[in-house]
């Protein structure tokens, strides 16, 4: 739905459109069929199919419909983001299968509409509409040139729009029987609200993996044998050696030829960017005529404030108007803004004229401007026209390597023709590290090399390619190592410290269990913590979806303290050790103190409730009607709107 929809007002379809996805992962598409045929029908709702006729009744949805959603969808996103995304990445995401869901949502209502005798005259559209606020121009009231402007913008042809206002004020008489207050039970809602409210303080201590110090070495047997159980997580990965060519505008930026007077043309053009403008902290009074403004200066000059002269002459206790500090553009522009800016600090002896009326005005600071010279902005003037220039010459030079790649057939002889540096890299893995670990491939375009490299047959080159950021690359494959599993002599070294690792948090995890048995058992747990050479921590009160981390107090954690009754122990496993959790406090929550955020939440209670049951009754239309989409068409719309 677009966005001026969200002012009709109709609860009921609000809820409607926020199911849209739940109800259809409800239903399933487990009751789509083929329909066979070519036709602009990409669905139907309801009705009987009579083979070689069609459709018999029932609402049909076409693939124009369709198509019509999906374009609305991809420049919903477009004001939303600022980018639209093109037709391969919307397919990827499903925004094509959003569209034919909302398109036969819209049809199985139609349909309901229709059986129900639901009718909705052009007055009542006509009425909403006019009540539209993002309608209304600024005396408040529904503007139409406004209206076309705006369904001009969203791209919404004026029938369309008045159809769906129309079905949903229809569906807000069909779904007007689901109510949205007092759905859920006032037990239901204190229950949730205790647990929701609930908090707890723990004590935590957090035991290290590293307490265990002296791990022994494996012997040959458990050696072996922790081998063969793990050996996908030795498993040596696929290198390759590559070459490439890479083009960016560093590489052509000495090419650019920047002159002198082009340098200074900029600067002359550009002159009110460089340095400070003037500031002015600037008063004014305003009247209709230059005697009373020749008057309150006359006064001013007397000895009056210019306050007082001002409230004398106009009547007006409020008649000096304090600009503050303003640039000479912040003024309009003319007389006004010329005026202000050659007066003298002080009252100005002279009124200025604008088509406001007569101004006297008082200049109480002025802070002086700075020019910055052009010897001072030469350096980033040239850089910047560089810049502007370097992409043209880029383009050039890439398209003349690919005339010569065309010709040559051969990256390398491409490359040495335009002097273009070729790049090696060996034996890198899919991550760009070497054997050691170490990220060989760094720099402009290193992701999309590497990526390309990995997707290019051996001894091949890949296309040239250019990057979003405006870089080309040409990539040989050199050379493949195939992925392969390792002897363990070859790893010995990494097994050894793995199995170590795995060995110290098994140890640790026995010492811990020993830990929360005592602590179960009636045992301090401070002394419990300082025998482990640990402290006990404290966690702030917190909510059963709250963690404290400074506390060790996890978000499982404090899951787990919610489990356990006041006294009672139990270990949370973590990656680099384990915290044991003691339930310290509980705090329930005071329903009496929290009267208002009570009443939010059961009306959000109510509208969950409601919202379940809109998704169950248009679950049950669909079922009552059937669904058939024709799957075949439906691909083919797509494929075309993608080589779009």
């Amino acid at each position: 739905m677009n966005k001026f929809r969200k002012y009709a007002g109709y609860v009921i379809m609000a809820l409607l459109m926020s199911t849209l996805i739940i109800s259809f992962a409800l239903w399933g598409i487990g009751d789509m069929i083929r329909m066979g045929g070519a036709s602009n029908e990409i669905a139907h709702v309801g009705g009987t199919h009579v083979p070689v006729y069609g459709w018999v009744g029932g609402t049909s949805v076409s693939v124009n419909e369709v198509r019509d959603i999906y374009n609305r969808q991809l420049e919903a996103i477009q004001r939303q983001t600022g980018q639209r995304p093109d037709n391969a990445q919307a397919m990827r995401y499903g925004i094509h299968v959003r569209a034919l869901q909302e398109s036969v949502q819209r049809a199985v209502i139609d349909q309901a509409i229709r059986d129900y005798g639901l009718s909705v005259g052009d007055a009542e559209v006509r009425g909403a509409i006019a009540r539209n606020p993002a309608f209304h121009g600024t005396n408040g009231a529904f503007d139409p040139i406004l209206y076309a402007s705006r369904l001009q913008q969203a791209r919404i042809p004026e029938p369309a729009y008045v159809a769906d206002i129309r079905r949903e004020i229809a569906s807000g008489q069909l779904l007007g029987v689901i109510h949205t207050t007092g759905l859920g039970p006032k037990t239901l809602r204190d229950e949730i609200f205790k647990m929701e409210g609930e908090k707890r303080v723990a004590e935590t201590i957090f035991v290290s993996d590293s307490i265990i110090k002296d791990v022994p070495k494996p012997t040959p047997e458990q050696l072996n044998a922790y081998f063969e159980a793990n050996k996908q997580q030795f498993q040596i990965p696929e290198y390759r050696s590559f070459s490439y060519a890479l083009m960016t505008v560093d590489d052509v930026m000495s090419q650019v030829n920047v002159t002198p007077e082009q340098v200074k043309q900029e600067y002359d053009s550009r002159k009110a960017e460089y340095g400070t403008p003037e500031k002015r902290d600037v008063d004014q009074a305003m009247t209709d005529t230059e005697d009373k403004a020749k008057k309150i200066i006359a006064e001013a000059q007397a000895g009056k404030s210019l306050e007082d002269a001002a409230k004398e002459v106009t009547g007006n206790a409020d008649g000096v108007i304090k600009l503050g500090t303003v640039l000479k553009k912040d003024l309009p522009a003319g007389a006004l803004a010329d005026g202000v800016f050659a007066a003298p600090q002080g009252l100005d002896p002279t009124p200025i004229k604008s088509p406001l009326g007569w101004h006297v005005v008082r200049v109480n600071k002025i802070e002086p401007g700075k020019v910055t010279t052009l010897d001072e902005v030469k350096d980033k003037i040239t850089n910047e026209l560089k810049s502007q220039q370097a992409p043209d010459l880029l383009i050039k030079l890439v398209n003349d390597f690919e005339r010569v790649l065309g010709k040559s057939q051969s990256m390398k002889a491409a490359a040495e023709e335009l002097q273009v540096k070729v790049h090696s890299v060996d034996n890198v893995d899919a991550r760009g590290q070497d054997a050691s670990g170490k990220v060989v491939l760094t720099g402009p375009a290193a992701a999309e090399i590497l990526q390309t490299a990995f997707a290019t047959r051996e001894s091949s080159e890949s296309d040239l390619i250019d990057t979003p950021k405006g870089e080309y690359f040409v990539v040989r494959t050199d050379r493949v190592t195939p992925a392969r599993t390792p002897a363990l002599s070859e790893v010995e070294a990494k097994v050894v410290e793995a199995w170590q690792v795995e060995e110290r948090r098994k140890m640790a995890d026995a010492k811990v269990k020993e830990a929360v048995e005592k602590a179960n058992a009636g045992g301090d747990f401070a002394a419990i913590a300082k025998d482990l050479g640990l402290d006990v921590q404290t966690s702030k009160a917190v909510t059963r979806y709250e963690a404290d981390i400074p506390n060790h107090l996890t978000q499982q954690a404090s899951q787990q303290a919610f489990r356990l009754a006041v006294g009672k122990s139990e270990a949370v496993r973590l990656p680099d050790g384990n915290v044991i959790v003691r339930t310290k406090e509980i705090q329930p929550a005071d329903l009496a103190a929290s009267k208002d955020t009570l009443d939010r939440f059961g009306t959000q209670l109510d509208t969950m409730i409601a919202n379940d049951l809109v998704a169950q009754m248009l679950g049950g239309l669909r079922q009552k009607y059937g669904v058939a989409i024709d799957q075949t068409a439906f691909a083919q719309a797509f494929a075309q709107q993608q080589q779009q």
